[in-house]
C-alpha cells in the first residue's frame, strides 16, 4: 500500500514509524525546507511513551528526556495548594517525560531515516490539494526549492499538517480557520539551578489564562550546575464577540 503523510512534526513522523512497524512504507512531505530541533518544552504522558517505547525508542528517548515525578501547585504567593505525583512514582508502567520538542522531533527523525531510508522525508514540499482518482488519491505540492508543482499517487493520504491543516480544511471546507481562546501563552528556556528537587512541575495558578508553570527539560551538566529550564506564563485576553 502506497501511503502518503503530509507534515513531518512529530506527528507525521511517530504515525510514519507505526505504519512501518504494521509492515507499510510510508513517505512523509514536509513544507519546511529543513528539519530543525525548534520549539521549547513538552510533557509525555505514560501512555504516549508506551508508544513510543513499543516502537524501539525507550532507550533514545530516555536519553534525551528528563522524568517528573511530582506536579506541584503553588498559590500566587508561593504557598503550595495540590501535589500530585507522576509517571512511574504515581504507578504508572511507563514514565513521564519532559523534554525540548527539537530534540525530541530530530530522535524521531533520525528514526524514520534510518528504518525507511534517507529518502523517507522530503522537505520542502507544501501542499496544495488531493483528488481522488480511480485507484487511490493524487496528491498536489509546490516545490519550494524549483518553485514547480509536483504530485504522486498514493492508496492512503494521512494529514498531520497541524492545527491549521490544509488537508483537513479539503475535507471539511464549512469549518473555517481555527479560533483562538484569548490565552497569550509566553514560552521560554533558560539556564537555572535545579528547583523542588529537579523533578517537579511547578504551577502557579491554575485556570487558563493566568499560569506559570516551570520544569527541568535537562539536567546540569555538572553536579550543582544549572539546568535547562522550561516555563510558561498565560495570560487572558478578552476577545471580541464572535457569532
Amino acid at each position: 500500500m502506497r501511503v502518503s503523510i503530509v507534515g513531518g512534526g512529530i506527528a507525521g513522523l511517530a504515525c510514519a514509524l507505526s505504519l512501518h512497524a504494521a509492515g507499510f512504507r510510508p513517505r512523509v512531505s514536509e513544507a519546511a525546507r529543513a528539519v530543525e530541533a525548534v520549539g521549547v518544552g513538552i510533557n509525555l504522558l505514560p501512555h504516549a511513551v508506551r508508544e513510543l517505547a513499543e516502537l524501539g525508542l525507550a532507550d533514545e528517548l530516555a536519553a534525551i528526556a528528563l522524568p517528573p515525578q511530582r506536579l506541584s501547585y503553588y498559590d500566587r504567593s508561593g504557598e503550595p495548594v495540590w501535589e500530585e505525583q507522576l509517571g512511574v512514582t504515581a504507578g504508572y508502567d511507563w514514565p513521564q517525560y519532559s523534554v525540548h520538542r527539537g530534540r525530541l522531533h530530530l530522535m524521531l527523525l533520525k528514526a524514520v531515516r534510518e528504518r525507511l531510508g534517507p529518502d523517507a522525508v522530503r522537505t520542502g514540499r507544501v501542499f496544495r490539494r488531493f483528488e481522488q482518482t480511480a485507484d487511490g488519491v493524487r496528491v498536489h505540492f509546490l516545490d519550494r526549492t524549483s518553485g514547480d508543482p509536483t504530485a504522486e499517487d498514493a492508496d492512503l493520504l494521512i494529514g498531520s499538517d497541524g492545527i491549521d491543516s490544509a488537508v483537513r480544511a479539503q475535507l471539511y471546507p464549512g469549518e473555517g480557520p481555527s479560533r483562538w481562546n484569548g490565552v497569550h501563552m509566553w514560552r521560554g528556556v533558560g539556564r537555572h539551578p535545579h528547583i523542588l528537587g529537579g523533578r517537579s512541575i511547578a504551577v502557579a495558578g491554575g485556570t487558563p489564562g493566568a499560569k506559570f508553570v516551570a520544569y527541568p527539560i535537562e539536567a546540569p551538566a555538572a553536579e550543582g550546575g544549572d539546568a535547562l529550564i522550561n516555563w510558561v506564563l498565560e495570560v487572558r485576553h478578552d476577545l471580541p464577540d464572535t457569532p
